[in-house]
């Protein structure tokens, strides 16, 4: 479970933006938080939404962890040897555009608290630390400056001195220590990397590819249920979905024709259609199949294809960022989702949603103070976050959120008015 994210000089964020997931000391919407087992002096945010304007940099928080994930995975694989680490350093400033980015991570894992840093360039590792934080100190377990490193306490996991020596001198100089000790599965190494793996980064852009992953998931039965039960109460106009697989056609020697008429496209593996009941009057006599890609609508596919991301994070108490949530929803839909993560029912594994957003229904009555985080730019093109609750002066529990932030008092809107006035020839 994530505790905090921070990035410092990588693309927006010139200084240190911090994304906290504890829970402050305020009392509204409790069946918004989960206190972790064995961890019962940790109470944590099931959800957290990024609101500002286009261009805020919201979308900058969610490419920084989809980053430092694909480098812990990646960034060992000999594939990447020679390549690009693709960091790109806050450029508005002279200071900065030659200095590493910084990342940190604080999270739960096995009964512990770790936290894990990295500084890094475009082609190299400049530091690498791990910690276990016990009782608020930090205990290292490796510290890596350059290619030196203090093993410190990573000998103590079980693993040889011999092993983890010889794998400090194999690791390149734009690999993560850490992505080397889960390749030549040294166990926390594993461990940790497969906290990132179950991970999930959606980006509105890649609408297709997440499409694809749900339709996969609904050949398992669990998830075939719980995606359609969400569907039959969303009153999408349809009851439920099927994926139709191609191979069961070509098992069958249908022809391509057939298959064309079926998949709409004869390269495709599978086809969702969604059933529509068919009526005579006023009484239903049949079913009727449609192609969601081909007749449903844009905001429709877009919500099935998150359906499966969602039910699994829930499934797996795993950390799901969503890039746009809002985007082709209605206000109705958005709730929904949210209601299922921050419900003691219907996600009791402590499963953590961050999204980014501009639809401002959510603020009337279903976030906490502290799950309303603002990013916005300052005028050196920097970009910064604070939660409403950390907001001064100090916002109350009873103030119109939603009217007091689009009149621009928590910041985090586009300044547009004066350009407005000049654009209509009122200045």
């Amino acid at each position: 479970m994530l505790l905090q994210f921070s990035a410092e000089n990588y693309l927006s964020f010139k200084q240190k933006g911090i994304l906290n997931f504890e829970a402050s000391a305020i009392k509204e919407f409790s069946e918004n938080l989960f206190t972790p087992l064995n961890f019962y002096d940790v109470t944590l945010l099931k959800s957290v939404a990024l609101y500002g304007a286009n261009s805020s940099g919201k979308s900058n928080l969610l490419k920084a962890f989809a980053l430092v994930r694909n480098l812990v995975l990646n960034s060992s694989k000999e594939s990447q040897a020679h390549e690009s680490l693709n960091v790109e350093p806050f450029k508005l400033n002279t200071e900065n555009e030659n200095e590493p980015s910084t990342f940190e991570v604080l999270f739960l894992l096995r009964e512990r608290r770790y936290r894990y840093v990295f500084s890094v360039n475009n082609k190299r590792i400049i530091g690498e630390w791990l910690f276990i934080i016990n009782k608020r100190k930090n205990e290292s377990v490796f510290t890596r400056v350059g290619q030196n490193y203090d093993l410190n306490k990573l000998l103590h996991f079980g693993e040889t001195k011999i092993k983890v020596q010889m794998l400090t001198e194999i690791t390149r100089e734009n690999t993560l220590f850490l992505s080397v000790l889960a390749q030549f599965n040294i166990e926390l190494g594993k461990a940790i990397c497969d906290w990132f793996a179950n991970s999930t980064i959606v980006f509105d852009a890649n609408n297709q590819e997440v499409i694809d992953y749900t339709a996969g998931l609904l050949s398992n039965p669990e998830y075939f249920s719980r995606i359609n039960q969400i569907i039959f109460s969303s009153d999408l106009g349809f009851s439920s979905v099927e994926a139709k697989i191609k191979e069961l056609a070509q098992k069958y020697n249908k022809s391509e024709q057939l298959i064309a008429a079926l998949y709409g496209d004869e390269n495709k593996t599978y086809s969702i259609k969604t059933k529509h009941k068919k009526y005579s009057g006023d009484k239903v006599i049949d079913s009727v199949y449609f192609d969601l890609m081909q007749h449903e609508s844009l905001g429709t596919q877009k919500y099935f294809g998150l359906l499966g991301p969602i039910i699994q994070s829930l499934l797996k108490g795993s950390i799901l960022f969503i890039d746009e949530l809002d985007s082709r929803f209605h206000p109705l839909l958005l709730n929904i989702i949210l209601k299922l993560f921050n419900s003691r029912m219907n996600n009791p594994n402590g499963a953590q949603l961050i999204f980014t957003l501009h639809n401002t229904d959510p603020l009337k009555k279903i976030l906490r103070r502290d799950q309303m985080i603002f990013i916005e730019k300052d005028q050196f093109g920097a970009s910064s976050l604070c939660s409403l609750y950390e907001k001064l002066p100090k916002v109350r529990n009873d103030a119109s959120f939603e009217k007091e932030y689009l009149s621009g008092k928590y910041g985090a809107i586009p300044n547009i008015i004066n350009a407005q006035l000049k654009l209509f020839g009122y200045d």
